[in-house]
């Protein structure tokens, strides 16, 4: 075999090797590393939302609510069960989450589970007066031990 054709075969394999891991490095962009980071991006807005309302959600409302009131009510329960859904749906769309579980890149799927459970709980209880039960079942007792169970279960 001559050298100038040793050189056109290095050179072709080169190119052909290049091109396939360009390929492959796309393909795991795609499915792995861009969803990863959106899930991880929510659930940093999650973590958010939950001390962000943190104080509202430990506290009561009045027993009777005025429309201000009624208004930061809905408000607070719309962005729970949002931040809730998109998290699932973010999570979802983790390709070789088998392999990112076992890495401990993102949690189970039965944490993140518990997750949003724990999220949708929230966003239908916020507390007013006249709602307060005696011993487990204090409302503000109920919601501060979900938010400490959904930010648990966002760790890997």
């Amino acid at each position: 075999m001559s050298d100038l054709l040793k050189i056109f075969l290095t050179a072709a394999l080169t190119l052909f090797g290049g091109t396939l891991l360009l390929v492959f490095g796309e393909f795991v962009k795609v499915l792995v590393v861009v969803p990863l980071q959106k899930y991880r991006e929510h659930v940093q807005v999650t973590r958010d939302r939950l001390d962000f309302y943190a104080n509202q959600i430990t506290n009561f409302f009045p027993a009777s609510p005025s429309d201000e009131e009624w208004d930061r009510i809905r408000q607070i329960s719309r962005d729970l069960r949002s931040a809730a859904t998109q998290l699932s749906s973010k999570y979802a769309g983790i390709s070789s989450r088998r392999l990112l579980i076992k890495m401990k890149i993102i949690p189970s799927a039965k944490k993140l589970a518990e997750a949003y459970g724990s999220l949708i709980f929230l966003s239908n209880s916020i507390p007013r007066h006249g709602e307060r039960l005696d011993g487990e079942h204090d409302p503000i007792i109920m919601n501060n031990d979900h938010i400490e169970r959904a930010k648990a279960a966002l760790m890997p």
